[in-house]
């Protein structure tokens, strides 16, 4: 059978509940004390992912678009896969569709900053698409909806991001992938195809007269040959440098090979050890110098690396700078001693 406690012992349970009481009073008034204490101290530090549900919603995502004062792309989801619609839905790769969207969703807030229009040129989130320095990110579902739709300006220091429709500016800290140039999206390489494979390239430059280079064998240094075979070339090496360019392109833009028109300024034409001719052909077109790249070849081998160029680069032409241009299709002149500038 059950006592009843005493007084005694009613009293000291008394006290020892009036004791927790009091601690955890106290606890959580040191902790709202300290938390008032940090917003005073930094009253604009903020915490959280600027786009805590991008994880769930990209997966529904069905365009990117990106707008810059240095670059204005469309990136659709197509039956194929990713591509740049005002490419010509040239594929984009993987690789940076994924750093988008992991740089995207590691973006957190740090502080937050200005909310004057005024300032917005400072922190580079002007808009992009009234000639601001910013840039404009886009990402929308089937729906049309916005999963994305930020201001970014990005240094080499800092990261400052704010809604289109919103004048607060917030600092913000993530890895973010280069996003002014539309050519990092894309795989820019016309030609798979190793120098030494290469044995003659004929190359008729935008002035001067055509010349032929060759080589019996993928080891040996080119030569001039033809109407050029008695010139002295500045090096071996410039001669072989210049034949083997056409496997080192390293284009700039690209577009469908029916949207650059025009007469070329320049030509190439190389012959591999299998046989399989590849035609290059140099055309100017809105102030940049395209490149159309076709292939031959008969039976067998030859078939084979003509199949495969135009498979990679035959509908398309790729933009050059002028420095590669320069080095695929020079002047005769540039190539031998003696020669008068």
């Amino acid at each position: 059978m059950m006592h009843p406690p005493s007084p005694a012992a009613e009293r000291r349970r008394k006290r020892a509940f009036t004791f927790i009481i009091a601690a955890a009073a106290s606890l959580f008034i040191a902790a709202v004390t300290l938390g008032v204490e940090a917003r005073l101290a930094a009253p604009d530090r903020v915490v959280g992912r600027v786009l805590p549900d991008l994880a769930r919603q990209f997966a529904d995502a069905r365009t990117i678009r990106i707008v810059s004062r240095d670059a204005n792309y469309r990136i659709a989801r197509t039956a194929q896969g990713w591509a740049m619609t005002d490419r010509g839905d040239f594929p984009v790769q993987a690789r940076r569709l994924a750093e988008l969207s992991d740089g995207l969703r590691g973006l957190a807030y740090v502080r937050r900053m200005t909310a004057d229009p005024a300032q917005h040129e400072r922190l580079g989130v002007d808009d992009p698409t009234q000639a601001g320095a910013g840039i404009l990110v886009q990402i929308e579902n089937a729906e049309g909806g916005f999963i994305v739709n930020l201001i970014l300006g990005v240094t080499r220091d800092a990261i400052y991001a704010r809604r289109p429709n919103e004048n607060q500016v917030w600092a913000v800290r993530g890895d973010l992938p280069p996003l002014r140039d539309a050519a990092t999206w894309l795989d820019l390489t016309p030609l798979a195809l190793e120098a030494r494979e290469l044995r003659r390239v004929a190359i008729t430059p935008p002035t001067g007269p055509a010349y032929v280079l060759e080589r019996a064998d993928g080891d040996g240094d080119f030569a001039f040959a033809g109407p050029a075979s008695g010139r002295t070339p500045i090096s071996t090496a410039t001669l072989s440098t210049t034949a083997s360019r056409l496997t080192r392109l390293q284009p700039i833009d690209v577009l469908p090979a029916a949207a650059i028109a025009g007469p070329p300024a320049a030509r190439l034409t190389a012959t591999t050890a299998s046989g399989a001719q590849l035609n290059a052909e140099f055309v100017s077109h809105e102030n940049r110098i395209w490149m159309r790249l076709t292939a031959q070849g008969a039976a067998g081998p030859a078939q084979t690396t003509a199949d495969a160029v135009n498979a990679r680069a035959g509908a398309w032409a790729f933009a050059l700078s002028q420095a590669e241009y320069e080095a695929l299709a020079p002047a005769l002149d540039s190539l031998v001693l003696g020669a008068t500038p």
